[in-house]
């Protein structure tokens, strides 16, 4: 994925920010703690500029694609591959690079997208169908 390297890089910082937090209550040096947790927050904010910059295009891409899908059943496969295409059009694996779901339910409400599961006896599957769409505001 084209932003891969942006997406791990703001984990990172994430990851450190976190064990600074943890640090400030064991350690006496708390504002220069401070200090370095300021910046790397302002690095991650940079970066996550940059990642989430070309969302609205991204967005718009995928409108198209599931304009074609619109009150359609989709199951496992499709599923699947909607959820690639979602992924590679944004060019990341999470839709919020703070949390940790990437899944197709979380890229569909970060979408604003409204749509049903129902459950397919058959395969114990939930087949998807995807109704409309709602207003979309970058995260």
């Amino acid at each position: 994925m084209r932003n891969e390297s942006l997406e791990k890089s703001v984990t990172k910082l994430n990851n450190d920010i976190a064990a600074l937090t943890i640090a400030k209550k064991y350690l006496s040096n708390v504002d220069e703690i401070n200090s370095v947790k300021e910046s790397l927050n302002n690095k991650k904010q940079l970066l996550s500029n940059e990642l989430y910059a070309e969302d609205y295009k991204s967005y718009s891409e995928c409108r198209d694609a599931i304009t074609e899908l619109l009150d359609t059943t989709l199951e496992k496969e499709e599923q699947l591959k909607l959820l690639e295409m979602i992924k590679e059009t944004f060019g990341r694996q999470y839709p919020n690079v703070n949390k940790k779901s990437s899944g197709l339910n979380v890229w569909l409400k970060e979408l604003n997208l409204e749509y049903n599961w129902t459950h397919n006896e058959e395969t114990g599957w939930y087949n998807l169908v995807i109704t409309g769409f709602g207003l979309y505001k970058q995260s």
